[in-house]
């Protein structure tokens, strides 16, 4: 499968004194975090992008305090009514 590349371009002065290869990975990491936050990557397409496997996306995810594991509102409230009941 061929991949498409996507260019994003900087302005040297924006990035003096920052390593070229610190500030790519950054944004790779930190663009799959947001992007993963507003639902629009999987967490395995949002780890790819990162280039991490998924449980270091996790921990990655975690350290910045996004929600690894979503539960819609109903479902949770679901749950939560569940083990009410079982204690």
């Amino acid at each position: 499968m061929k991949q498409e590349l996507l260019e994003v371009r900087v302005p040297k002065e924006l990035l003096l004194g920052i390593d070229k290869n610190k500030f790519i990975d950054d944004m790779k990491l930190f663009t799959s975090i947001k992007l993963y936050e507003r639902n629009v990557l999987s967490l395995g397409k949002a780890a790819v992008l990162a280039e991490r496997d998924v449980g270091e996306f996790m921990e990655i995810l975690s350290e910045y305090e996004v929600d690894v594991i979503r539960y819609p509102k109903e479902e949770l409230n679901e749950e939560l009514k569940f083990l009410r009941t079982v204690r």
